[in-house]
């Protein structure tokens, strides 16, 4: 193997282990950076809660303290202490103070610790008449101070934060007062927030706890005599007082820990609260913020063994590939050569064919035109023709019988005939010959009017409901009145035929102005137009009436006429049944 082949192969390998060894190195730093970081924004979030959790818990606490001290001064308060009078003036103003102010109980209690009056005096586990000495919130007032104290009631049952104040007369202890705060609710409110928040006294006992199962329970083990004090005061009851195995696992700073409880690590952020002899604790699950720090790691090893392969792999294969692109890129073109070739020889037999149909079908609509008129001009003149020849042999045979007066009818009766094959004529040279514009202005209502009126028999005869929507303000537009009457009649009619089969015969008429146009919409209950003639309708000769009922015209010179005037017709089928024909001309002016 040469020299040049030998270092072409283990270069690589090198460049392989350098970037394992980098890549790890940079997902070990990026794990520990967002570690470190999701845990910096963890105690910092856990330590603004500590300041939230100290401010409630004090003003809690702070909302009773005046009590004691406002009581002790009570005139009444000291002449029940000095003798025993106004016991029960002081006990209803006890009862009546507390619901004031809303504290668990106010009670006073004597030299030797017997509570005299008390504001549950009334109820079955009232304080009076119960001894308290042994309490330490007594021995401190009795000392002069302040008495605080936590426990739980020996008479009720029910914990409580106990604040008494010494009732002094010329230096002489005469008894203390008391107030009993309920802080239940503040443990409530943790426990609703979904935060784990204690409090422990000065021996490690957690007396309040948004955790039920943590409360009464100790951070660390009591000694004999923490316990002998705790049974003095009565503190805790009965309760037991275990430990509570929280194994701390790395210090991070002064009251900052990571414990593991029950298998799963915490953050535990501590905080003294002075004067009181506590420890507030706030104890956040360490869950997410390793979770973070995997998904990086995960990821951060994927995407580098993603990296490597792909490194390898470019530098392994570059050469094949640009061999394989090329010889891809020939075959492509010289298929897409013959593509083309294909398509354009396919094309231009494809453009000979079609200009070969549309011949055919250009004559074959000529000759079709030209069958439909030519049918339908022998029938519309044949029956005419007929009519006025036996009209003509009624007239000889009338006037051989010298009946002048049914010769009159006779003759009259032929110049209609006459009249009407003018107008077949008539119809003719309107679609041979493009009538010119006219620039006059029509008023729309009228031409309505008079369409109406020459379609009225019509009604009557085929039983037929007419309804009408038109504004009365007079709509004007641009063209001959003849021309739009002739259009109005036209479509009129053949709503009036559609509807020759139907049991429900009504047509309706409706014409609004929109965008400075106005829109006529002609509405029938008739059988609708066939899918296969809806293309057909404006083309000359086409019509789906049988041969002598008519020659297809109409619509044709309607479209016209309206195209002519700067206006569109269109025909759609309804939902309901029935067709509906639009005309749409533009506006001139609306006068009022």
């Amino acid at each position: 193997m040469s020299k040049k082949r030998f270092f072409r192969n283990i270069v690589p390998l090198w460049v392989f282990l350098l970037g394992i060894v980098l890549s790890t190195s940079l997902v070990w730093q990026a794990t520990r950076w967002v570690y470190n970081d999701a845990l910096d924004n963890l105690i910092k979030v856990g330590g603004e809660r500590l300041t939230l959790y100290s401010g409630t818990l004090r003003e809690a606490l702070s909302r009773y303290a005046y009590l004691p001290y406002v009581l002790s001064q009570n005139i009444d308060v000291q002449i029940l202490l000095k003798t025993s009078f106004n016991l029960d003036l002081v006990n209803r103003y006890l009862e009546s103070l507390n619901t004031e102010a809303g504290s668990d109980a106010l009670y006073v209690v004597n030299s030797i610790g017997e509570t005299l009056a008390s504001s549950n005096w009334q109820e079955p586990l009232s304080f009076v008449g119960h001894n308290y000495g042994f309490r330490p919130y007594f021995t401190d007032a009795k000392a002069g101070l302040k008495g605080r104290f936590f426990a739980i009631g020996v008479t009720t049952g029910r914990p409580g934060y106990f604040m008494s104040h010494p009732v002094l007369k010329d230096e002489r202890f005469l008894g203390a007062t008391v107030v009993k705060v309920d802080l239940s609710p503040l443990q409530e409110d943790w426990h609703k927030g979904g935060e784990t928040v204690l409090v422990s006294d000065a021996n490690g006992v957690l007396f309040l706890s948004s955790r039920n199962d943590w409360k009464y329970r100790t951070l660390t083990q009591l000694s004999e005599g923490q316990r002998n004090m705790i049974l003095a005061g009565r503190q805790y009851g009965n309760l037991s007082l275990d430990l509570l195995s929280l194994e701390t696992i790395e210090t991070l700073a002064d009251g900052q820990r990571i414990v593991r409880f029950e298998g799963d690590l915490y953050l535990m952020l501590s905080r003294s609260l002075p004067g009181l002899d506590w420890q507030l604790h706030h104890v956040v699950p360490l869950a997410p913020v390793r979770e973070q720090g995997q998904a990086v790691a995960a990821i951060g090893i994927v995407l580098s063994l993603l990296i490597l392969a792909l490194g390898l792999y470019v530098r392994e294969r570059r050469q094949k590939q640009i061999s394989r692109r090329k010889a891809r890129e020939a075959v492509a073109i010289q298929e897409m050569n013959l593509r083309l070739q294909e398509e354009v020889a396919e094309r231009s037999r494809t453009e000979t064919i079609l200009r070969e149909t549309q011949a055919e079908l250009v004559q074959t609509g000529k000759l079709a035109a030209l069958g439909h008129m030519a049918a339908g001009i022998v029938h519309e003149l044949n029956q005419p023709i007929s009519a006025i020849r036996t009209q003509a042999a009624s007239g000889r045979l009338l006037l051989d019988r010298q009946e002048t007066g049914k010769v009159h009818e006779t003759l009259t009766a032929v110049t209609r005939m006459t009249e009407h094959m003018a107008s077949i004529t008539a119809q003719l040279k309107i679609f041979a010959h493009k009538t010119p514009k006219l620039k006059g202005q029509v008023v729309l209502q009228d031409c309505l009017d008079g369409a109406l009126a020459m379609t009225a028999p019509l009604f009557s005869e085929f039983g037929i409901s007419l309804s009408k929507e038109v504004p009365e303000k007079p709509l004007i537009l641009g063209g001959d009145r003849a021309r739009v009457k002739q259009v109005l009649v036209n479509l009129i009619r053949n709503a009036i035929d559609a509807m020759h089969d139907s049991h429900q015969r009504d047509l309706l008429i409706a014409v609004s102005v929109q965008n400075q146009e106005i829109e006529i919409s002609i509405s029938d209950t008739g059988t609708g137009i066939a899918d296969q003639d809806m293309e057909e309708l404006f083309t000359p000769f086409f019509t789906t009436k049988e041969v002598g009922e008519g020659m297809g015209l109409g619509l044709s010179i309607s479209y016209r006429i309206v195209t002519d005037l700067g206006g569109t017709i269109r025909a759609q089928n309804l939902p309901e049944g029935g067709a509906q024909f639009t005309v749409r001309l533009p506006l001139v002016s609306c006068h009022a």
